[in-house]
């Protein structure tokens, strides 16, 4: 995956765990508001995972960028 790939990832998980939080018992169906939101800071913990993958592919890319140069 490229380094934008995990970027996008990480700016859908901050979308998806917004809706969770705000709506999640409206339209995902959780029973309860404190549910909803633990689902919701849950997934909203997936996006620095994803910002730091994202970070190190790019740094894999920019070195493999200077070995072709060379």
């Amino acid at each position: 995956m490229s380094s934008n790939s995990w970027y996008l990832l990480m700016i859908f998980s901050i979308l998806f765990a917004v809706a969770a939080f705000v709506f999640g018992t409206a339209i995902f169906g959780y029973e309860s508001d404190q549910q909803a939101r633990e689902v919701g800071i849950f997934i909203g913990l997936w996006a620095p995972t994803f910002g730091s993958l994202g970070i190190r592919v790019q740094f894999n890319e920019l070195n493999n960028m200077k070995g072709v140069e060379s």
